[in-house]
């Protein structure tokens, strides 16, 4: 039960709005527009099926050359970037902070003492990233999986 209210919480708040500033992991920073389904290349979509059967609570965005889906899949919420070819360039889970290791939430508050993360994400390679905001800019710090700290920059 509590895992439902997590990932309706987490639906929610990722469909309350219609237009987002989001990262591009291939090209930069730019203004994300929520799409339906119905808009995604049938090569996009295929790619996405084939790698994500059993995906629910799907939200598409379009950015300039890509495309980010994020959804629940196997009792998480995810996020995946595909080209416009259908190749997939992505894909990290988003985490409520509970699902970050200890190590990792001592090694950001020790480095970032009065930030506040609104989104983490653990990525293919272990490495966890997060978000965070400074006035009206996204920064974004990637720590290892030990809590090595290992990049903070703004995101692109």
């Amino acid at each position: 039960m509590k895992n439902r209210i997590i990932i309706a919480a987490l639906s929610i708040f990722s469909l309350s709005a219609c237009s987002k500033s989001a990262l591009d992991n291939n090209n930069g920073s730019g203004t994300a527009n929520v799409i339906p389904a119905s808009s995604v290349p049938s090569a996009v979509m295929t790619s996405f099926n084939n790698s994500f059967s059993n995906a629910t609570e799907t939200e598409w965005q379009r950015h300039s050359s890509s495309f980010e889906v994020q959804f629940n899949h196997s009792s998480q919420r995810h996020s995946a970037g595909f080209d416009d070819n259908g190749h997939q360039s992505s894909h990290s889970v988003i985490c409520l902070e509970a699902a970050v290791p200890q190590v990792v939430l001592d090694a950001f508050r020790s480095r970032f003492p009065t930030d506040n993360v609104y989104e983490w994400k653990l990525r293919n390679d272990g490495t966890w990233r997060a978000h965070i905001m400074r006035g009206s800019v996204k920064y974004e710090a990637t720590f290892s999986a030990s809590g090595a700290f290992i990049k903070f920059e703004q995101a692109k």
